[in-house]
C-alpha cells in the first residue's frame, strides 16, 4: 500500500459493508497496483503477451484480460488501460507485480519497450453511485454503469475522498466492501496465493469478454484456445456464501461434508458481509443439488450456492 495513503485512511472512517445500494461510496483500493507499459512497441509486445486484443482498446476504456504462462494458467487477471498509443496501464493484484514485471522483462530482448512499477506513485479509487461525466482521471468500471475508476498521484485521491464526504455525503468503503461488488459482479482477482492455478475459462475470463480468439498468439495461448475450441473446460466458477464468521486460509480447499478427503475445488475471492460471507468459487464440476460442500477451514463452514 502506499505509505502516505495508509496514514490518510487511518484517519479515516471507513465502513465494511455498503449502507444503502443507491448511495455514494468510495474505497481506496490499495490491494491493486499499476504496472506501466511503455515504448514504441509497447502495444505489439502486449499483444504477444496478453489474452485481450490490444489493436482494439481504445484510450481509456479499461479491458479486462489475463496474463497466462506457457502452459495456459492464469498469472494474473488484470484491467488495462489504454494511455496513448505509447503507453499503457495494468492494474493486477499488488502483490503479483513484481512476478509479473518479471516474467514480462524476459520477453522484452530488444523491444523498445519499459515496465515501470507506479504502484507508489498513483493511487487507484473506486467510487459507486458517482456520476463521473467523462472528467479527467475518471475511468468506467469495465461494463458497469454504477462503478467507476479515478487514477491520480496521492494528493489528488484524498482530496477527492474528502470532497466526496464532506460535500456530496459519501461513504466511505473498505477494500472488503468494494470486493463484494466484484464478487456479485463475477469478476475474478487473483493473488499470489490463486496466481497460476487457473485457465482463464476456469474464472469465466472467456464470458467477461477478456480473451479473443481471433488475435494471434500469445504465451498460453494455445491451451487457452484448445480449452475452448474443444470444450475440455471440467471447472467452473460459481457464486456462493457461507457463514458471516467465516475465517478463511489462503487457500481454502472446498470439500464435501461425506467424503473430506476428496478436494472439490477452492476459494478464489470472499467478502464478509453482515448476514454472510459472499465467496467466489471454482468447483471442479457443476455439483449435485444434494451436494453438501464445505469450506475445509477450522470450522468447516457450509457453503451455499447462490
Amino acid at each position: 500500500m502506499n505509505k502516505q495513503m495508509d496514514t490518510f485512511l487511518q484517519a479515516q472512517e471507513i465502513s465494511e459493508t455498503i449502507s444503502d445500494d443507491n448511495a455514494l461510496s468510495t474505497a481506496a483500493l490499495s490491494q491493486l497496483g499499476i504496472l506501466a507499459i511503455s515504448g514504441s512497441d509497447a502495444a505489439a509486445f502486449l499483444q504477444g503477451q496478453t489474452s485481450c486484443d490490444i489493436s482494439a482498446l481504445k484510450e481509456n476504456m479499461p479491458q479486462l484480460g489475463a496474463y497466462c504462462n506457457a502452459k495456459g494458467r492464469t498469472i494474473s487477471s488484470f484491467i488495462i488501460i489504454k494511455k496513448t498509443n505509447n503507453i499503457f496501464h495494468l492494474i493486477l493484484s499488488g502483490d503479483l507485480i513484481a512476478t509479473v514485471q518479471k516474467k514480462l522483462q524476459m520477453y522484452v530482448l530488444r523491444s523498445d519497450v519499459t515496465l515501470t512499477d507506479q504502484s507508489e506513485s498513483l493511487c487507484i479509487l473506486g467510487l459507486y453511485n458517482y456520476k463521473k461525466e467523462n472528467k479527467e482521471n475518471f475511468y468506467p468500471y469495465l461494463n458497469e454503469s454504477n462503478r467507476c475508476l479515478f487514477i491520480a498521484d496521492t494528493n489528488t485521491c484524498q482530496q477527492l475522498i474528502s470532497d466526496l464526504i464532506l460535500h456530496e455525503n459519501a461513504q466511505l468503503i473498505s477494500i472488503n466492501a468494494w470486493r463484494g461488488l466484484d464478487i456479485l459482479a463475477g469478476i475474478p482477482w487473483l493473488n499470489s496465493s490463486t496466481s497460476e492455478l487457473f485457465v482463464p475459462q476456469m474464472i469465466n475470463l472467456d464470458k467477461l469478454g477478456a480473451i479473443s480468439f481471433e488475435k494471434g498468439c500469445y504465451t498460453g495461448q494455445e491451451v487457452v484456445a484448445r480449452t475452448h475450441y474443444l470444450g475440455k473446460n471440467k471447472r467452473i466458477m460459481l457464486l456462493a456464501s457461507c457463514s458471516a464468521e467465516a475465517v478463511l486460509p489462503n487457500i481454502c480447499p472446498i470439500i464435501d461434508q461425506s467424503d473430506t478427503s476428496t478436494i472439490l475445488g477452492t476459494v478464489v475471492s470472499s467478502s464478509q458481509q453482515k448476514q454472510k460471507t459472499l465467496l467466489q468459487i471454482v468447483l471442479k464440476e457443476q455439483p449435485m443439488a444434494a451436494a453438501n460442500l464445505q469450506l475445509n477451514n477450522e470450522n468447516h463452514d457450509a457453503i451455499t450456492i447462490l
